[in-house]
């Protein structure tokens, strides 16, 4: 019995990636290299979109493409325990609350540079430079 496979245009649609991501993907060594028709076009099958569909996963959570590849590894030595992924997350989730902290820190800077702004509206023309960003800029 032949395997279904599809070609990378069928695969991009379905998953709804671009075509040159699973190029990508495969130079980088997300996904192996597929097997080839005679007449040299990829062939993916169903287990290569699952591992897409994984990848694809993993970064809606916020995985960069570093991370998916050390699970993808675990995953592949069956050794993708929960607690393995119970680890992963814990890190993620540390990693984001640290750049919350720095986003929340960018925001009250902007904000104040905001309201620097706001305040000298009143004192000049509309065409007349403004150097806000390089007096904050020489203040840091």
């Amino acid at each position: 019995m032949k395997t279904k496979t599809w070609q990378i245009k069928d695969v991009a649609e379905q998953l709804q990636i671009h075509p040159q991501t699973l190029y990508y993907y495969e130079r980088i060594g997300l996904l192996p290299t597929p097997q080839r028709t005679p007449a040299g076009y990829r062939q993916f099958t169903e287990v290569d979109i699952e591992r897409l569909q994984f990848i694809q996963r993993a970064k809606a959570l916020g995985f960069r493409l570093k991370e998916i590849r050390q699970l993808l590894e675990l995953r592949e030595q069956r050794t993708l325990t929960c607690w393995a992924v119970y680890e992963q997350l814990q890190q993620k989730i540390a990693a984001i609350e640290v750049q919350m902290l720095e986003l929340q820190a960018l925001k009250q800077e902007l904000e104040s540079l905001l309201q620097e702004c706001h305040s000298r509206l009143g004192s000049v023309t509309m065409d007349q430079a403004c150097t806000l960003l390089e007096e904050s800029a020489a203040a840091s």
